[in-house]
């Protein structure tokens, strides 16, 4: 993925460096979009990494061993 940083908002795109065209499938969710073209990942937009964090955070939880 070839990842490209917004100076003047931070935000940070991955982009996969050889597929272009439209998405099939957009994803919104809490500071972040992933497009998807088939069951490949386009991009991945995050405009604020502690949505994408709060995204990530549910699933790891339960994995992490009690008292953490």
């Amino acid at each position: 993925m070839e990842r490209l940083i917004d100076a003047e908002t931070g935000a940070i795109l991955f982009r996969h460096p050889n597929l272009r065209g439209i998405p099939d499938l957009v994803v919104e969710g809490d500071g972040y979009t992933l497009e998807f073209i088939g069951s490949t990942l386009l991009c991945l937009d995050i405009s604020d990494p502690t949505g994408m964090a709060r995204l990530l955070a549910g699933p790891l939880k339960g994995q992490l061993p009690v008292g953490v």
